[in-house]
């Protein structure tokens, strides 16, 4: 899983961006897919009442954890599959003999996040038009990364896993952001099979089993209270630290294509030259005399936040010289991570969009020891803070386009404080809408 704990995304409207490769180089010929898949069973609409559960861990799922969640869901009578979420990378998408879209050359590609489910899954917590689609071996797009590029029903798409397999796929049908959980792409597990994506990421539980029953199982055996692993569901109130999905961040940062071919064991590699300097253009100076290379569209709000930190009387409580040596939000590079063969994930770094600060202090894995004011103050300026990641990461500031200082959730570290009765406004759109909306992405 790409993401790293209990949380709701904030939706947010913004511009499309229809954005085409700089270069027109050739792509190579790839195995297209288009057979049908194996429904196993007839789909399903989408209920109203339709609840959901994903039990999800930082990078593949342990076959332990994996076990425990589909025999909790057995306990209750409850639907359960094992999906994945991943990274593959898109070299071309084409109409008919006209490329809509292309990477810049041999070898790079524009990072898409993918969720992968058993079509009966699709069916019942995607519905049944999206689900028929996908068993006739065509794949279903998001409305918002549609849009970025500009494609359509019936537009081919080359993709890359991160093992190195090449498919060609076909788009069935471009579905409104809501209706899958505001991925990217979706696609079968036996697709998933085919670009070589194999490796487990989530269990998901649907349907209207008991959800008090359904918790109860989840913590007789050992899912909850399981420090590596984490449950999400629908009925979750908003978290104030959850970050946004890929497509999101395109849509407002804009979407590079990447030098997939040259990863080292770093994963630090090459990026657009073109979006590089449209959106990532210089390394400036903020208040408390921290320099960074940070996303243009966050620049605004993460002055407005150190500001208030200076003006709190609590700019020395960050290392400022740590973040200029070590933090930071980008490096004019990618870093996507091959966590295995079939399972890559792509740091938000890589956009400029986090802040890492104090990081000595903050070490990912650790106990956070940020000041719980800095974090209330960045939350207000439309971050979110990776004190509450499955894996913690206290250091990290990710924007997020939205004030998260008074969502009241059950937070282990820093809890916002009770708000003002003005305040509030701004809430997470209801977590159905962006449930799988982790796929793909990582926040370090």
């Amino acid at each position: 899983m790409s993401r790293h704990r209990i949380a709701l995304a904030g939706a947010m409207t913004a511009a499309l961006l229809l954005v085409t490769g700089p270069g027109t180089a050739a792509a190579p010929v790839v195995p297209t897919v288009n057979g049908a898949a194996d429904a196993g069973a007839p789909a399903a609409s989408v209920p109203r009442t339709l609840d959901m559960v994903t039990v999800f861990q930082t990078g593949p799922l342990t076959a332990a954890v994996q076990a425990a969640a589909l025999a909790a869901a057995a306990d209750v009578d409850a639907p359960a599959v094992v999906g994945r979420g991943f990274t593959a990378v898109l070299t071309r998408v084409r109409r008919g003999s006209t490329v809509i879209q292309v990477q810049e050359a041999p070898g790079w590609g524009f990072p898409m996040a993918v969720t992968a489910l058993p079509i009966t899954a699709i069916g019942a917590v995607m519905g049944r038009v999206n689900s028929g689609i996908i068993a006739q071996g065509q794949v279903v797009m998001g409305q918002t990364s549609a849009g970025i590029r500009g494609a359509q029903a019936g537009d081919t798409l080359d993709l890359v896993s991160p093992s190195g397999v090449a498919r060609t796929f076909t788009i069935g049908r471009i579905a409104p952001d809501a209706e899958v959980g505001g991925t990217e792409i979706v696609m079968s597990t036996q697709q998933a099979d085919l670009l070589g994506a194999t490796i487990p990421t989530r269990v998901l539980i649907y349907g209207p089993a008991d959800r008090a029953a359904l918790q109860t199982a989840l913590l007789a055996r050992g899912v909850y209270g399981n420090s590596k692993a984490r449950v999400r569901t629908t009925w979750d109130a908003p978290d104030p630290d959850e970050t946004l999905g890929m497509a999101e961040t395109k849509a407002v940062m804009g979407e590079f294509d990447f030098n997939y071919a040259a990863i080292t064991n770093s994963g630090w590699v090459a990026m657009s030259a073109v979006w590089k300097a449209q959106y990532l253009p210089t390394r400036d100076t903020y208040p408390t005399g921290i320099k960074a290379m940070c996303n243009v569209t966050m620049k605004g709000d993460l002055r407005a936040a150190l500001t208030d930190v200076v003006n709190a009387g609590l700019g020395g409580l960050i290392d400022v010289a740590n973040v200029n040596s070590a933090g930071g939000c980008g490096t004019g590079s990618v870093r996507y991570a091959r966590i295995t063969q079939s399972l890559g994930s792509i740091s938000r770094h890589s956009w400029g969009q986090p802040i890492d600060m104090n990081t000595t202090t903050n070490v990912q894995g650790g106990t956070p020891h940020m000041d719980c004011r800095i974090v209330r103050i960045f939350r207000k300026h439309n971050f979110a803070w990776g004190g509450n990641f499955l894996t913690s990461d206290g250091m990290h500031f990710e924007w997020v386009g939205q004030e998260r200082d008074t969502l009241q959730y059950p937070s282990k570290y820093c809890p916002n404080l009770p708000p003002a009765a003005t305040q509030g406004t701004v809430r997470p759109a209801p977590s159905r809408a962006t449930f799988f909306v982790e796929d793909g992405g990582s926040g370090e």
